[in-house]
């Protein structure tokens, strides 16, 4: 069995140890194990999932956009493949969706509960671990696992924060999707198809995160930093007690 499946498995069974604890514990309190789970629809999830998908494709263009200008990435024109493009689309929006559930619906619940109630000190655990998750994939370093444990924040936060996965499911689907089958750069090591470019990554490699793909990068891991800031603003508008 390879590192990255025995880390996966070891991750995850922790992830749905730490939901049932939650649940359990929420069903002892009579308190609602939907809500508890973000699972809630009563706060407008359209437009949270359309908030998020909106913030990181805006932070994944700012990024090809950067690199380009820096010289980091040489990118042509490919043809376009959208029939394989929805395919993968809707795996990476199954994924996001089951991530979301299962790493911060349950972990960070659960979590939160076993720390005597430090949602964000929860939401770092997670997101180091979600990070791990990542560690032995095609062509990552430190600067990739830093990365992605960023994006395990980010969801996290959003999670916190609006009481509802809604938002890092946005947020989550449209950073892989818009990263690789829109843009055609690598998404975590993984080729997902020539997108709208045909991308040739020039480096440095810490700059632009090659071979990994962008979020192994210095410019990546910036642009994460600019997500919370968007997604900060859009709780803020839309999320006021």
């Amino acid at each position: 069995m390879s590192a990255t499946a025995v880390i996966d498995i070891a991750v995850y069974a922790a992830a749905i140890t730490f939901g049932v604890f939650a649940i359990l514990r929420w069903r002892k309190q009579g308190a609602s194990i939907v809500a508890g789970l973000g699972l809630a629809i009563d706060r407008r999830p359209v437009l949270d999932v359309l908030a998020g998908i909106a913030i990181t494709t805006a932070a994944m263009v700012g990024i090809f956009t950067v690199e380009l200008g820096l010289g980091g990435i040489h990118a042509t024109h490919a043809v376009f493949d959208s029939k394989a493009a929805l395919i993968i689309g809707l795996f990476l929006a199954a994924n996001a969706l089951i991530d979301e559930i299962t790493m911060r619906g349950m972990l960070v619940s659960g979590l939160s509960l076993v720390l005597g109630g430090r949602p964000f000190l929860a939401v770092l655990i997670g997101g180091i671990l979600f990070g791990m998750t990542h560690m032995f994939f095609d062509g990552a370093s430190w600067l990739s696992v830093i990365g992605n444990s960023l994006g395990g924040v980010i969801y996290g936060l959003a999670f916190v924060l609006t009481g509802r996965i809604w938002l890092g499911v946005g947020l989550h689907f449209a950073w892989n999707f818009v990263q690789g089958p829109i843009l055609g750069f690598t998404v975590s090591g993984h080729a997902l198809g020539s997108g709208l470019f045909r991308i040739i990554d020039l480096g440095p490699e810490w700059l632009t995160g090659t071979p990994y793909g962008p979020e192994g990068g210095v410019i990546g891991v910036a642009f994460r930093l600019v997500v919370i800031g968007l997604m900060l603003g859009w709780v803020r508008i839309a999320h006021r007690p």
